[in-house]
C-alpha cells in the first residue's frame, strides 16, 4: 500500500477515532472502508430508505411486513443506484 498524509479538522479525526473504536478496527481501516464506498451522489440517507420502506407498506395496504418491504426497497435502491454490470 501507499502511504498517503492529509489534515483533517480534529472534530473529524475524533469522530473516526470513536467510530473505529467502536467497531474494533483501526482508523485507518475506517478510513480506507470510506473511501472504497461508491460515492452517494444523490445525498440518500437512511432516513430515505426506512420513508420508502413506509410509503410501500402503506401502498400495499400494509399486506406485506416490514422486513418484506424493506427486501422490496432495498432491491429497488440497488438496482437504480448500483454501477451498471452490462445487463
Amino acid at each position: 500500500m501507499k502511504k498517503v498524509e492529509t489534515l483533517l479538522p480534529e472534530e473529524l479525526v475524533e469522530s473516526l477515532s470513536a467510530e473505529a473504536k467502536e467497531k474494533g478496527i483501526h482508523r485507518s481501516e475506517l478510513i480506507r472502508e470510506r473511501l472504497m464506498q461508491p460515492p452517494n451522489h444523490l445525498g440518500l440517507t437512511t432516513n430515505d430508505f426506512h420513508k420508502a420502506v413506509t410509503k410501500v407498506r402503506r401502498r400495499s395496504s400494509y399486506g406485506l411486513d416490514r422486513q418484506q418491504a424493506e427486501s422490496l426497497v432495498a432491491t429497488v435502491f440497488n438496482e437504480l443506484f448500483s454501477p451498471s454490470d452490462g445487463d
